[in-house]
């Protein structure tokens, strides 16, 4: 008997194992599926409306170029079979001459057109990569003076962040010229963003700062997004650099070195006033380094 209870629990076992195993497979899979899918969608919905709201045009203009391309892909092909069989000698193919010039023309436009096209797609896989990096920038966290932590992307429409990141002296140095013009930049929206790389503290802001200064959570997502920059724009590791935003979330500038508080201050509208329309209402400040 007690065999026979023996074998029933490892009968009962085996189809319990199995399960499991089962389980971890699809589990496995599932995951892999998933990988699979974030691979294949490089950008989100988010960034592809915005990339069509910033240039709407840029469709029909490929639709054209990639109609006339292959249009003169079919007459290329057509002008190469006339030439060969004149060549050849056929009697009823058209004349030569004629055969090669629309040869070079059809040639000349699949060119033209390829290399319209070719731009255009260049120009929107940088602009969409441009958006996807202010779409992650915008999902970081940030601390404002009254405790309350919010995505930065929350801020849009109220505050026109700089983010000032590098050692302890490249951003005392940053936030001492933004003290100078303090008045001036809150006026405008301007909100600070210290973002120490390496070894370093500063004092959090007070609540004196709440229009002014905050302070940035979860630091390694931010010096990780930094970074990121950095090796796009190749600047070095050590370098301090700075990111201006519009209102709206958009990169309005960048650069290393000494953050412009003074030009911000000077050529940034005040929040409660309108900018010029051919710079979107919102200041324009001529610095990308």
């Amino acid at each position: 008997m007690a065999t026979t209870a023996a074998t029933a629990r490892m009968t009962t076992a085996r189809p319990t194992a199995r399960a499991t195993t089962r389980r971890r497979r699809r589990t496995r899979d599932a995951t892999t599926r998933t990988r699979a899918r974030r691979d294949d969608e490089k950008y989100s919905n988010a960034t592809k409306l915005r990339s069509e709201a910033q240039a709407p045009f840029r469709v029909a203009r490929q639709f054209v170029y990639g109609a006339c391309a292959a249009s003169a892909t079919i007459g290329f092909g057509i002008a190469t079979i006339q030439a060969a069989t004149r060549a050849a000698g056929a009697a009823n193919a058209p004349p030569l001459e004629g055969s090669l010039e629309n040869l070079a023309i059809d040639g000349a436009a699949l060119a033209l057109f390829g290399f319209l096209y070719a731009r255009e797609e260049d120009a929107r896989e940088r602009q969409m990569a441009r958006i996807g990096r202010e779409e992650r920038l915008g999902r970081l966290r940030v601390e404002l003076a009254g405790g309350k932590a919010v995505r930065l992307e929350d801020l849009r429409s109220f505050s026109r962040v700089v983010v000032v990141s590098g050692d302890e002296a490249y951003v005392r140095t940053a936030l001492g010229d933004a003290e100078d013009v303090r008045e001036a930049l809150i006026a405008r929206g301007v909100l600070v963003v210290p973002v120490i790389r390496g070894d370093g503290a500063i004092e959090a802001p007070s609540a004196e700062d709440r229009k002014f200064r905050c302070s940035p959570l979860r630091a390694n997502d931010w010096l990780e997004w930094i970074a990121e920059q950095k090796k796009m724009s190749k600047v070095s590791d050590d370098r301090g650099v700075y990111v201006g935003l519009r209102m709206d979330g958009r990169v309005r500038s960048s650069g290393t070195g000494r953050v412009p508080f003074n030009r911000f201050a000077v050529e940034l509208p005040p929040v409660d006033s309108w900018g010029g329309a051919l710079d979107g209402f919102d200041g324009r400040v001529g610095v990308d380094n």
